[in-house]
């Protein structure tokens, strides 16, 4: 077989999937199944316009994140989608061809499943609990996706499944009505965030500043899709119902009385850490010291997801955007692959530009061994987290086309080269410049620790690579005072 990855797959078999799924909107049954698929991956999608084609975004996307060309043969043939497998039938093992069989016969959905069990290679997803440190491609994320349906819930959702349901009931309801009234009846002038689930408002619930996050369920075409995208954020809100912590991000309650389920969260006054860093909306540039308490609190709750159970939580999505800043810039760990909403920035003519960005931006946080292999351990929040070190030391997005390399792991790494292992030179270098130096000894130190924990972190060999706990014992040794110290 000449081709095996996703992203192999060639540019004809590509225009005749768009083709087959553009038409009314077909290729959302497909992302419905496409295991690390999050909603800011479904609204890009929906964004694209003729000539663009949103099934091709989608498997740029999906293919962007390691998975093969039998991964999608698979998901097809859950989906009976038999016209996407005749297309790409010759770049797949002719083992699994017997899928394809079965699909189109008269059996029963039952017979079709118990075909794919028998497949050695089974799809596997993202920021899951893993039963082991690494999780190979091999593991099944079935048993996380399946669920018993529940025959009475609120807000119609009668599709939830009741274990799912039942997770959360430790954590408190909220009524509607008290959200109504907490954020002057979803007033526009409240609205912080839109995005794939629906639209984030800040308002004010029992005296304290919160963030109501208004699912949006629809009917009618896509309907299913949403539905399943609730169910996910359900799985995880799970974990977050259940592990509590100082740096993660806190759920306050869920209401699903009213006509649309809403989550409440604690209201994060500072935005999130790439907003800072970016100094967006004209906010003052983070201190080093900041930026260390940043550093420091970020690692801790990490370090916490790794190690709290007997086998580890993996975040899988650590990045700028999914840390989160309070009022007192105590970082929170936030977006479990659930918290997609996003900042929708892009123009109507800006489309294109903001796909493209987001596959490359999300490359940039992934190790090789994720990319190449799909190896998920824990030290892919360890990879993820370097670059986010690199990006406080510097200011510097990820990945930007207006360098070279465009990666900010290879450009430190040039620098880094060029600077002759020099700090002081380095720190002229890559240095952000917005952050004013207060202690030149003091402020060179805490740039010199980022820089070279976060390339120790972004190691290639996942083996070279520290724990968590490393991490934060090379934090806390940077804090004197151990004031920030776990």
């Amino acid at each position: 077989m000449q081709f095996k990855y996703v992203f192999e797959i060639p540019v004809e078999t590509l225009r005749r999937l768009s083709e087959c799924f553009d038409p009314n909107d077909a290729w959302e049954e497909m992302a419905l199944l496409l295991p690390g698929i999050g909603n800011v991956d479904v609204e890009a999608c929906r964004q694209a316009r003729p000539p663009a084609s949103a099934t091709n975004y989608l498997l740029r996307i999906w293919g962007s994140k390691g998975y093969l060309i039998s991964d999608l043969y698979k998901v097809f043939a859950m989906a009976k989608l038999v016209k996407g497998m005749d297309l790409i039938r010759d770049y797949v093992d002719p083992k699994y061809h017997d899928l394809q069989t079965t699909c189109v016969a008269k059996g029963s959905v039952q017979t079709l499943k118990m075909a794919l069990n028998e497949s050695k290679h089974q799809v596997s997803s993202a920021g899951t609990r893993c039963s082991e440190n690494v999780l190979h491609p091999s593991v099944s994320t079935s048993k996380a996706q399946s669920s018993s349906s529940v025959n009475t819930t609120p807000s119609g959702m009668s599709n939830l499944g009741a274990e799912l349901y039942s997770g959360l009931q430790n954590t408190p309801t909220v009524k509607y009505e008290e959200l109504i009234q907490a954020t002057n009846s979803f007033a526009p002038e409240n609205v912080i965030g839109k995005g794939g689930y629906g639209v984030v408002y800040r308002g004010e619930w029992k005296h304290t500043a919160v963030a109501v996050k208004k699912i949006q369920v629809k009917n009618g075409k896509g309907a299913e899709h949403e539905k399943e995208r609730f169910r996910q954020s359900l799985q995880e809100l799970r974990t977050l119902a259940k592990y509590r912590h100082d740096n993660i991000l806190p759920l306050y309650g869920f209401s699903m009385d009213g006509p649309t389920p809403c989550l409440v969260y604690q209201f994060m006054a500072n935005g999130s850490l790439e907003d800072r860093l970016l100094c967006r909306k004209e906010s003052k540039p983070l201190s080093w010291d900041q930026k260390l308490q940043i550093a420091t609190g970020s690692s801790c709750g990490l370090h916490f997801l790794h190690t709290i159970g007997r086998t580890p939580i993996i975040h899988g999505d650590v990045k700028t955007a999914n840390i989160l800043l309070d009022k007192h810039f105590e970082p929170k760990l936030g977006d479990f692959g659930l918290s997609r909403d996003g900042q929708m920035e892009a123009d109507v003519d800006q489309k294109s530009p903001l796909i493209a960005s987001h596959i490359k931006g999300t490359l940039a946080y992934l190790p090789p061994e994720f990319i190449t292999s799909k190896i998920l351990s824990t030290k892919l929040d360890v990879y993820s987290f370097g670059v986010v070190l690199l990006e406080i030391a510097s200011g510097l997005r990820a990945y930007s086309d207006n360098r070279e390399p465009h990666g900010i792991v290879d450009y430190a790494k040039k620098l880094k080269a060029e600077a002759k292992n020099k700090d002081e030179k380095l720190m002229t270098l890559f240095g952000d410049k917005r952050t004013a130096t207060t202690d030149k000894v003091l402020n060179q130190r805490y740039f010199a620790a980022f820089v070279s924990l976060g390339l120790q972190c972004a190691e290639k060999d996942r083996m070279e690579r520290p724990t968590f706990r490393e991490i934060v014992d090379s934090m806390n040794e940077l804090n004197e005072d151990s004031i920030l110290a776990c």
